[in-house]
């Protein structure tokens, strides 16, 4: 059973936005490394739900993506068939890519890959 929500998602950034001087941007989601202690960030994910606006500023996700040298997405989604969901991603760094259609399980795939590369060198799953 899920927690009763009893918070605004959005309530701290509005505060925030109540005083001078100060800024923030909202990271959606870094993906990082599954191994407990370890946790290292792969990759960084801008998520938008599917309106079909495709547009979203990505400026702080691409700099924090290029000062930890590790990939960042702009991903659309929208609920597919079954119980899976429908994306669009676009690749904006290390290279601009062209938005596109995947599935999830191509997306699934992906981000296993990345984990799979980490493992290679990952000090904390190793024994």
């Amino acid at each position: 059973m899920r927690y009763a929500k009893h918070f605004s998602k959005d309530l701290y950034s509005a505060r925030h936005r109540d005083f001078d001087g100060i800024a923030m941007v909202d990271i959606d989601s870094v993906e990082i490394c599954k191994n407990w202690g370890c946790w290292k960030p792969l990759a960084i994910v801008e998520t938008v739900y599917d309106t079909g606006n495709y547009v979203k500023y990505t400026t702080v996700s691409e700099y924090m993506a290029r000062e930890l040298n590790i990939p960042c997405f702009l991903v659309f989604y929208r609920k597919g068939l079954g119980q899976g969901l429908f994306y669009k991603i676009r690749q904006i760094y290390p290279f601009k890519r062209r938005l596109r259609a995947v599935s999830e399980r191509v997306w699934i795939t992906y981000l296993r890959k990345l984990q799979a590369e980490h493992q290679v060198v990952c000090k904390h799953g190793r024994k």
